[in-house]
């Protein structure tokens, strides 16, 4: 802060102001240089750790010489089998977005010379799995998104680390809410990740929209209405953002009402049918030779026989990555413990709680072997620690 103003005042002198035009670089005015060194947040108290919303303990109980087991981010704002690390950088033709151009505060890598850089910022949502279960992030049980945040520099300036934007104050307000700060992190399914304030913004890139796992620090659902506001902190004001209700409809968000792709948040325990069955899905990966990833879905179901004794329908199937339906052959384990062909299963994964299998069997199976046909919707049991799906 102190080599900031010493900087801030030998230059006073030697800057001008020009106008701000989009996609220019211009030099910062000696008032405005002043506005950024005023505005830098004072640092405070160390950050300490908040007890997770609705929750008593922390997020994952370890110590400070063994770390704890993996587990979802109990601050998180959209389920954790959203999606996974590079985020996107463009959005769907049909997806709603918010973008304005925004002049935020740059320098040279050297920090003695001061500019406004205008940059395009665009907010948009990707539809998550959302299977009308209530959760912190989303309390009524009604549609599930990812919020992300781009920032687009100009094709002439991409890339470019001798003159660079930093990350101005992000800022969002939920209803009657306090303004409050938002985490802004370049990968999703983390839990203190952040581009702080003042971040040189080298790259053009792609936020999601976090909370902060801190005491007295914002919980926002950002799956419902919110405004965001990004605050440069250069005498130019603020720029806000005001994004309504996540409503997805078949023509904004067709992957909303879309099935899941296999993977390994399918592999659960499901129970249900109307025969009160339990089934066992596992879900394994294996690389190929050409680096490809080849996964396998291993299908175990216990169900009864026309006696009423339990009876064993087990199959496997591999798939290639983002497959969402797959078609399993069953057997059951004839009286010399062989597998014997039953027939087919169709697994799809529908949303995180909801599996649906469609069965078709062979024909004149044996006595006392069940024939069954037609769909069986199954309920997700629980979940596997580190792969919360919703």
């Amino acid at each position: 802060m102190k080599k900031l103003t010493r900087l801030m005042l030998a230059l006073a002198a030697s800057v001008i102001a020009l106008p701000v035009l989009a996609n220019e670089r211009v030099i910062l005015s000696a008032e405005g240089i002043a506005a950024h060194a005023a505005s830098v947040p004072t640092p405070g108290a160390p950050r300490v750790r908040a007890a997770a919303p609705n929750a008593a303990g922390p997020k994952v109980v370890g110590t400070n010489v063994y770390p704890g087991t993996p587990g979802a981010n109990a601050f998180r704002a959209y389920p954790p089998s959203c999606a996974a690390d590079p985020l996107p950088d463009n959005w769907q033709a049909s997806t709603p977005i918010y973008s304005a151009p925004v002049s935020l505060y740059a320098v040279d890598k050297a920090r003695e010379h001061f500019y406004f850089e205008t940059v395009q910022i665009t907010v948009w949502r990707i539809a998550c799995s959302s299977s009308g279960a209530a959760t912190t992030y989303n309390p009524g049980g009604l549609f599930n998104a990812m919020t992300l945040v781009r920032f687009d520099r100009s094709s002439q300036y991409d890339h470019n680390a001798d003159i660079f934007p930093t990350m101005p104050q992000m800022l969002a307000q939920q209803g009657t809410g306090a303004l409050a700060e938002v985490r802004m992190a370049v990968e999703p399914n983390t839990v203190i990740s952040d581009t702080v304030y003042d971040t040189p913004i080298i790259d053009s890139t792609t936020f999601v929209l976090e909370n902060l796992p801190y005491t007295g620090s914002g919980y926002f659902t950002f799956s419902d209405a919110f405004s965001l506001v990004v605050n440069p902190n250069i005498g130019t004001g603020v720029t806000p953002f005001t994004i309504p209700d996540y409503a997805p409809t078949q023509s904004t968000f067709p992957d909303a009402f879309a099935l899941l792709p296999l993977d390994g948040y399918t592999a659960a325990q499901w129970v249900g049918g109307p025969r009160n069955e339990g089934l066992l899905v596992q879900v394994t990966e294996q690389p190929q030779t050409d680096g490809s990833t080849l996964r396998q879905v291993v299908f175990d179901l216990l169900t009864k026989d026309t006696n009423g004794d339990p009876l064993w329908l087990v199959g496997s199937a591999s798939f290639p990555v983002g497959t969402p339906s797959l078609v399993v052959n069953l057997g059951y384990l004839g009286n010399q413990l062989t597998l014997t062909p039953w027939g087919t299963a169709r697994i799809e994964l529908v949303d995180c709680n909801h599996l649906d299998v469609t069965f078709t069997p062979n024909s004149q199976l044996p006595s006392p072997i069940a024939s069954f046909s037609g769909l069986t919707t199954y309920e997700r049991l629980f979940n596997a620690n580190g792969m919360v799906c919703e």
